[in-house]
């Protein structure tokens, strides 16, 4: 199957703090991807 969504070595920092630390993955077609996150703001 084919990739939809491919994320690889994804980082996400606040300031000095390292929230995401090389997150990576894939979306093939078909496939369904939920994000869940707080009610802060990014």
């Amino acid at each position: 199957m084919d990739n939809v969504i491919e994320v690889k070595n994804l980082v996400k920092k606040y300031k000095e703090l390292k929230a995401i630390d090389d997150l990576s993955f894939e979306v093939h077609e078909g496939e369904i991807l939920g994000l869940l996150r707080t009610k802060w703001k990014w």
